[in-house]
């Protein structure tokens, strides 16, 4: 047995992709900055990587019972492919596989080959021997679309002001603004841009390039398009010109930047 073989039969091409995407661009990071031991890099790997997928583990709507169970598996096969497992993710998806058969929501090869797979997900991981390739940062979203980006429960929102180059990496500016749910383009309609405050103590119009921001919709359900074709951007009048034309970031480093920026409207 074979991890891809395993996620074939998960018939969730594009779930399967996309944390495949995921995992590779953090093991690559990972591997560049924890060099000493696997356990160090799941450290780096993990949170980050569920600060984006619990998105989808830990819906309330929207989110079929299926799904859920198809991305738990798929989560615990793909990084037991990057030479890691979680004991917490490699239980959830042993009982998601029973889950699966009890409802037969998958082909009958899946339920014979069952105890197979989970005695594939619960064997020793084979460390990578060199840093994984990272996919290209292509975009299915386009200028003027409005978006929202979930991170612990909260809700931020976007704008795309223009892609860094054809089908590539969205340049986003956020709005000043904190949600507990995906928010109206009304709602957006009545606030400004949200500057950075640098170390000189000004707040700057800051914009984002944003490489991994790839799927449309979403598959890990953490951006959700609110509206496209929006002409009016978030005003930035009121912040300090900005230092350069915008910050490169991964969809991940872009977790830890919204954190940052809002961390008092969210205490």
């Amino acid at each position: 047995m074979m991890h891809q073989q395993i996620l074939d039969k998960l018939s969730a091409k594009h779930l399967i992709q996309a944390i495949d995407e995921d995992l590779a661009s953090l093991t690559f990071d990972a591997i560049c900055y924890e060099k000493n031991t696997t356990v160090a890099q799941l450290s780096y790997i993990l949170p980050k990587l569920l600060l984006r997928w619990n998105c989808v583990l830990f819906a309330d709507e929207g989110i079929s019972a299926t799904y859920k169970q198809k991305t738990i598996i798929a989560l615990a096969v793909l990084l037991h492919k990057y030479g890691f497992a979680d004991k917490f993710i490699t239980k959830n998806a042993l009982q998601a596989i029973d889950k699966l058969n009890k409802d037969i929501a998958l082909s009958d090869d899946f339920f014979r080959k069952s105890n197979e797979i989970k005695a594939f997900i619960n064997s020793m991981p084979a460390p990578l021997k060199r840093k994984p390739a990272i996919a290209e940062s292509i975009t299915f979203y386009r200028a003027e679309d409005v978006v929202s980006i979930q991170l612990e429960g909260k809700f931020y929102a976007a704008y795309i002001h223009q892609l860094s180059g054809p089908n590539e990496s969205p340049i986003i500016e956020l709005y000043d603004g904190v949600f507990s749910k995906v928010p109206t383009l009304n709602e957006l309609g009545k606030l400004n841009a949200k500057g950075r405050i640098y170390n000189d103590g000004k707040e700057r119009i800051c914009l984002f390039s944003i490489n991994g921001m790839k799927y449309l919709p979403d598959p890990a359900n953490q951006i959700q398009l609110i509206s496209a074709c929006v002409e009016k951007r978030p005003s930035n009048e009121h912040l300090t010109e900005s230092v350069g034309l915008y910050a490169v970031l991964d969809i991940f480093r872009l977790q830890g930047v919204i954190k940052e920026m809002f961390a008092f409207e969210t205490e």
